[in-house]
């Protein structure tokens, strides 16, 4: 065989191409141990100066090396490069620039917040917004790494990228990233891509909290910073928007496979089921700050999964289904507020309710062992699960007597539809009354309850360990005795079994009658407790001579924290120190007192 100049020499001519290829080999081992080297210093470099909050003291060359470490050397001449995946490198290495990545786009963020931006660390990050080195291919690629440690780092990675890159994202990243979600068959791969959207949603912009500041006064002084004005850069909602609309085109058929997959569960899928629901819960938080046009999609379906509340799912399931559930109907934050409900929420909570009454959706609670108590937890039982059980039921009859007793509103102006609507309402109570039987047998058959205790007192007992829920079960009593107990017909046992009087004496009671924790629910926005707080006031005002025979021998006391707290929030007010406008409360509690004062003169 006679050679050319600049004929390729075929790898399977004897004698010739295995050496060939041999020391091609070698020497790129060669040429990439040393180039890994480099790049391992050049990664700890920026690691440090990362940690300081300002890349200016590096060279342009060893701040950018660490990325193009991205390209290892293939060809003898050393002139021709080829992209290598992040997976190809050590783990040690791997894990290392994916942290670098994270640690850089979470200083961005933070010195967006402030105002000031390192110039340098602005010009890296546009860098790779720019896909100079096409990082997020390499990410989205550590997907199904084997370390799981390794691909849980880049997820984190990549949500940070996401968040810093804000509309900047190339839709094509996005969709890639979604099209991973649809890939049942690896669940690594689903939860990566499901994970990153998640924290991206959930991602709140808020101001850095004073223990998290980092001596950033130290090195000001040698950085050149920048000065950021633009109100875009604090707002994440545009990145969560994006995540959103890539998200939706696909999600009825993600919705589709998880249905199936809980359907016939295997453990095998368990942590990923869980990251889908939570990620579907985030969608629909109002905490998420998210349109409602574009949450609107999401809705769909949700009834579906109301049927895999059965005995053949996992505690662990159940918990996150129900905590689906319970964030459609936020009751306390959102629905509470609403003169007119929308159709989800409302199908949601008539399901729910014919689920309890009709079908005995709380006998398929996984919590009963042989013996017929809580499986589990040290003979305590799974008490979160018959939490969040309660509290949607609870939610699902609010919700329910809300919306019939605002279609019946409606229709009483036209006087003729005004018997139609005391019917319906009669059906409705009726129903109620039935749900509310079997939640009160299911918890008394679970916790040591006296049979006698109203749903009124065991509400506050139940949800003693979790103010948010407490706050919201007290308003769904409340606002199902005024929904229910304004009809003359209204079946005598309901009052007594959520009168909201003796909800409030057992409340105080758990509080050790301190009007300071009273005071501090009212200041925290982590509750809707001014809400239960004003419709208590007000339903106590209208039935005072109630309140008095409920209260009883506890009048007294009930009465000297209410009297507490007002002195005490016109202290705060007197100061100006009170955060919102509470006149309403005070009014209210003046004319209480004005009550409670007459009737001891009496």
């Amino acid at each position: 065989m006679v050679l050319k100049k600049g004929s390729i020499v075929p790898l399977s001519v004897p004698g010739m191409g295995e050496p060939v290829k041999k020391k091609q080999k070698l020497r790129e081992d060669s040429c990439n141990e040393s180039c890994n080297e480099s790049c391992n210093e050049d990664l700890e470099l920026l690691q440090r100066n990362l940690l300081n909050q300002c890349l200016c003291s590096m060279s342009e060359s060893c701040l950018r090396k660490p990325f193009q470490g991205m390209r290892i050397v293939c060809e003898e001449d050393m002139q021709g490069f080829r992209h290598a995946v992040v997976a190809e490198w050590n783990r040690n290495r791997t894990l290392q620039f994916v942290s670098c990545v994270q640690l850089l786009c979470e200083v961005a963020i933070k010195q967006n917040a402030k105002g000031v931006l390192c110039s340098r660390i602005g010009d890296v990050c546009d860098a790779l917004i720019r896909n100079e080195y096409g990082l997020v291919d390499h990410l989205i690629e550590l997907a199904d790494h084997p370390d799981r440690f390794v691909c849980f780092s880049a997820g984190r990675a990549l949500s940070a990228f996401f968040l810093v890159s804000r509309a900047h994202v190339d839709p094509r990243w996005l969709d890639r990233l979604t099209e991973n979600a649809l890939s049942i068959s690896n669940p690594q791969k689903v939860s990566f891509s499901l994970e990153v959207i998640k924290r991206v949603i959930e991602w709140k912009d808020c101001d850095e909290h004073p223990l998290e500041q980092r001596g950033e006064d130290e090195h000001v002084a040698s950085c050149h910073a920048l000065s950021v004005n633009d109100p875009e850069s604090l707002d994440s909602s545009q990145i969560k928007c994006l995540c959103i609309k890539a998200l939706e085109s696909k999600w009825p058929t993600i919705v589709n496979r998880f249905d199936s997959l809980i359907s016939s569960y295997s453990s095998t899928y368990e942590s990923t089921i869980v990251t889908f629901l939570d990620l579907w819960e985030m969608i629909i938080s109002v905490k998420a700050n998210l349109s409602v046009v574009d949450t609107k999609p999401f809705y769909d379906h949700i009834d579906s999964f109301v049927a895999l509340l059965n005995s053949g799912v996992p505690p662990v399931i159940w918990k996150h289904l129900l905590g689906l559930f319970n964030e459609v109907l936020c009751y306390g934050s959102t629905l509470a507020l609403q003169d007119i409900l929308d159709d989800e929420p409302c199908a949601l909570a008539h399901l729910i309710v014919r689920s309890v009454k009709d079908w005995r959706l709380l006998d398929s609670l996984p919590y009963r062992g042989s013996s017929g108590g809580f499986v589990g937890g040290g003979g305590d039982g799974d008490r979160p699960l018959l939490q969040k059980a309660a509290l949607l039921v609870l939610k699902a009859v609010a919700v329910t007597v809300k919306e019939t007793r605002s279609d019946s509103s409606s229709d009483s102006s036209l006087g003729s539809e005004t018997e139609d609507a005391d019917a319906d309402m009669a059906v409705i109570e009726r129903s109620i009354r039935e749900v509310l039987r079997q939640l009160d047998l299911c918890v008394k058959a679970l916790l040591p309850y006296h049979p006698e205790t109203p749903v009124a007192k065991w509400v506050v007992q139940l949800f003693t360990d979790q103010d948010d829920a407490l706050i919201e079960s007290m308003v769904c009593c409340l606002d199902v005795t005024v929904g229910l107990c304004y009809r003359e017909t209204t079946l005598p046992d309901l009052r007594r079994i959520l009168s909201p009087i003796s909800t409030f004496v057992e409340f105080l009671q758990t509080v050790s009658h301190d009007p300071d924790v009273l005071l501090d629910l009212l200041v925290s926005n982590e509750t809707c407790f001014l809400l239960y707080l004003l419709r208590l006031l007000k339903y106590v005002r209208r039935n005072w001579t109630e309140f008095v025979s409920v209260c009883a021998q506890e009048l007294d006391n009930t009465m000297s924290v209410l009297i507490r707290l007002r002195l005490a929030i016109d202290r705060l007010v007197s100061k100006d120190l009170f955060p919102y406008n509470i006149n309403p409360v005070l009014r209210l509690l003046e004319k209480c007192e004005n009550l409670y004062e007459g009737c001891s003169a009496s």
